[in-house]
């Protein structure tokens, strides 16, 4: 039972640098989303990464304003369910805006980032350590179709 939701809590959002003492930010809209994935699968998503400090951030080179310092990013995975099936999943999400298919780390980034309302989701994969563009040929790829 979380503070947050019926399965999180704030922990599961707090950035993980270990310098800023655990720092938080979390949008409501991540977390009712997450908990449209564990009521779809009856199984709760596993949260790896989500809010980064301004530290944490500058470290990893990451633009000023993203989803992750704005509390409204995370890195997931469920147990048992393939990242190819929670990929096409939670494209049906409607708080999800953003997703990225992270096959090394074997994680998806989802994020509630706001968008136009006739703004297509923003997809992408992480491919030999480079951010692409979803295309056709990198879905056929990683079997996203």
């Amino acid at each position: 039972m979380g503070n947050l939701s019926e399965h999180f809590n704030y922990r599961d959002f707090s950035c993980k640098c270990g310098q800023c003492k655990y720092d938080i930010r979390v949008h409501l809209g991540l977390v009712g989303a997450l908990e449209a994935i564990s009521e779809h699968y009856r199984k709760i998503p596993r949260v790896v990464e989500a809010y980064r400090c301004d530290l944490l951030s500058e470290k990893l080179g990451a633009l000023k304003k993203n989803a992750h310092r704005m509390g409204k990013a995370a890195h997931i995975y469920v147990d048992g369910v393939s990242l190819q099936e929670l990929f096409k999943f939670v494209q049906t999400v409607p708080e999800i805006r953003g997703i990225g298919y992270y096959p090394k780390e074997n994680v998806l980034h989802i994020d509630t980032r706001s968008l136009d309302k006739d703004q297509p989701k923003d997809l992408w994969v992480k491919d030999n350590g480079k951010i692409l563009p979803l295309t056709s040929d990198l879905k056929a790829k990683y079997e996203l179709s």
